[in-house]
Order: C-alpha cells, then sequence, then structure tokens
C-alpha cells in the first residue's frame, strides 16, 4: 500500500514538474557566449595555439560554440577545451557524459582526487571530477567542471539538479563544460600533476569570469 501511494506521489510531482515546464514562459540563456570566447591565449607563463585533437578531448555533437586551445610551458603540454550547451530543456541538446574523456583504446579509468579554490583565496575548494585515462601505453590526466553562471561543480548529480533548477525555476537551461587535460606521469608524479592542473583550473576559471 506505502509502495503505492509513494509511486502515485512521485507519478503526481513528475507530472507537475512537466506542466510546469510546458506552461511557463520560454526557457533563456544564463551563460553569456562571451564567457567561452574569453579562454585566454596565455594561463600564467603558458602560451597556447588553436585546436585539441579529439583523441584527448572529444567534441560532443551538442556543442552550441567551443573553444579548444593547446597550451604549452617549457617541456609541459596541456589541452583546454570550453564548450557552451544551450537549450538543455530538450534532452537532445545536453551534453553526453560519454564524450568528456577519450573511450577508444582505453584499458582503465581511474577516478583520482582533485579540488582547487576556484572562487578565490581564503574560499573553500570546489571539488572538480579528475580521471586518469590509461591508454595503449600512456596515461591521461583529465580534470573538469561544469559551470552555470559563476557556479561551479564538478559533480555531476549535483550540476543536474542545479540545471534542473534553473530550468523550472529562473527558466534559463544553458552551462559550459570546461575541461582541462594533460598526460600523466607514473603514479609517483601524480600529485605534481594534479598541482599543476589545480593551477590551470584557477587561472582558467579566473579567465572566464562568470556569465550572469
Amino acid at each position: 500500500m506505502r509502495v503505492g501511494l509513494r509511486l502515485g506521489a512521485l507519478l503526481i510531482l513528475f507530472a507537475a514538474a512537466a506542466l510546469l515546464l510546458h506552461s511557463a514562459t520560454p526557457v533563456t540563456g544564463a551563460v553569456n557566449p562571451a564567457s567561452v570566447y574569453a579562454v585566454p591565449t596565455s594561463l600564467g607563463e603558458w602560451t597556447s595555439s588553436d585546436g585539441v585533437s579529439e583523441d584527448v578531448l572529444p567534441i560532443d555533437s551538442s556543442e552550441k560554440i567551443s573553444v579548444r586551445r593547446t597550451y604549452r610551458h617549457g617541456d609541459q603540454v596541456a589541452w583546454v577545451s570550453v564548450a557552451l550547451f544551450v537549450g538543455q530543456d530538450n534532452e537532445i541538446r545536453r551534453a553526453s557524459v560519454n564524450r568528456i574523456y577519450p573511450a577508444r583504446g582505453v584499458n582503465r579509468i581511474e577516478p583520482v582526487s582533485l579540488s582547487a579554490p576556484l572562487y578565490g583565496p581564503g574560499t573553500s575548494p570546489v571539488v572538480l571530477s579528475a580521471v586518469v585515462v590509461q591508454q595503449e601505453g600512456h596515461r591521461l590526466l583529465v580534470a573538469y567542471w561544469n559551470q552555470i553562471g559563476r557556479r561551479a561543480f564538478g559533480n555531476e548529480y549535483s550540476f543536474r539538479f542545479a540545471l534542473m533548477r534553473d530550468m523550472v525555476v529562473d527558466r534559463h537551461a544553458d552551462s559550459m563544460l570546461v575541461r582541462i587535460a594533460m598526460p600523466a606521469g607514473p603514479k609517483s608524479q601524480l600529485s605534481a600533476d594534479l598541482a599543476v592542473v589545480q593551477r590551470l583550473a584557477v587561472d582558467l576559471y579566473a579567465s572566464l569570469g562568470g556569465g550572469r
């Protein structure tokens, strides 16, 4: 009986949400496209050239616009992609969780812990999503977050909840996906690699400047 009541309440909730989305004012943008084009040609001592191979950071067909740069500092290299997704009240325009890091020729994907003080010194660090991808003899470190306005989300569930809230309450349905990748050394070097990505993430977030 209780299961039936709960199921009925859940169905009513979904129906109400669907009715609200259907009858509410049109969904608009929350992220200024200029934020995407604000990706700088240099990040600290790193300088860049245009473009990133899809073998490193795949392109999502749902992207509205994106900026992709390859940064170098001495012998070090890092790849950055910032993509804007709009109209995500339509499921076919939402970012795919399967196009964030490479999938071909992958032997292993290992989650790693990474946080960065994106909002400035003295603020609580944002826990970012990060993985080490093992591919045919080499390792790739990929860190990423989703961004709505100035809010950065390293957790996929938190981001999806915030996006749904924006669609229902504020009538906004766009976001940015920010990714940073670099070759990963042996496990003994992982902390140093993460420190590099952390600094790049802080500088990159500051350059994007938020959207609202």
